[in-house]
């Protein structure tokens, strides 16, 4: 019976190490910013849908073409806030563009996507870049905290290596 038991804890244990793996979500609710400067909600974005993107190699917003969108449902989340109260609820691996560089509340798990290598952990006081139609700018992180109830998610994948506009942060991708 031991053996049994052992043999089990072993296997759930190799199942579940495969298991968790670098989402990269974001919740129901969040504004995607598309191309022609409107917002739409995550759960409506579909493939082939063009929002709008910021090119880190070369400082511009251009187009992107949404590759893929996945839906998943999480049971733990994050959700951070700016000094300004907006929010954005996600997964703790989802990379977010700041002052410093990619950061995100689990830099470790981030790593894991392998788009993001050089992932700093996220801190209150961190300067993330935050984009509104009429600027650009740095805004301070205020707020992290965890969310632990069932929410639906939404993982979406560019065409090209662009950022993705979500309640106004700069984000990484799937």
């Amino acid at each position: 019976m031991r053996i049994k038991s052992l043999l089990f804890t072993l296997l759930c244990s190799f199942v579940f190490c495969f298991a968790v793996k670098a989402q990269s979500a974001l919740a129901e609710g969040t504004q995607i910013v598309m191309a022609d400067d409107t917002k739409k909600p995550i759960e409506e974005i579909e493939t082939g849908d063009v929002i709008l993107s910021f090119n880190l190699k070369d400082k511009v917003y251009e187009e992107a073409k949404v590759k893929s969108i996945q839906k998943v449902m999480f049971y733990r989340l994050v959700r951070v806030t700016l000094e300004s109260g907006v929010q954005l609820t996600m997964t703790g691996d989802y990379p977010i563009w700041a002052e410093k560089g990619w950061i995100s509340v689990d830099p470790e798990m981030t790593k894991e996507n392998g788009r993001y290598k050089n992932v700093k952990r996220s801190m209150l006081g961190d300067f993330v870049l935050f984009y509104n139609v009429t600027s650009t700018d740095f805004v301070e992180l205020s707020t992290i905290q965890g969310i632990m109830e069932p929410t639906q998610t939404y993982m979406i994948e560019l065409e090209g290596d662009g950022t993705i506009i979500a309640n106004g942060l700069l984000v990484g991708q799937k």
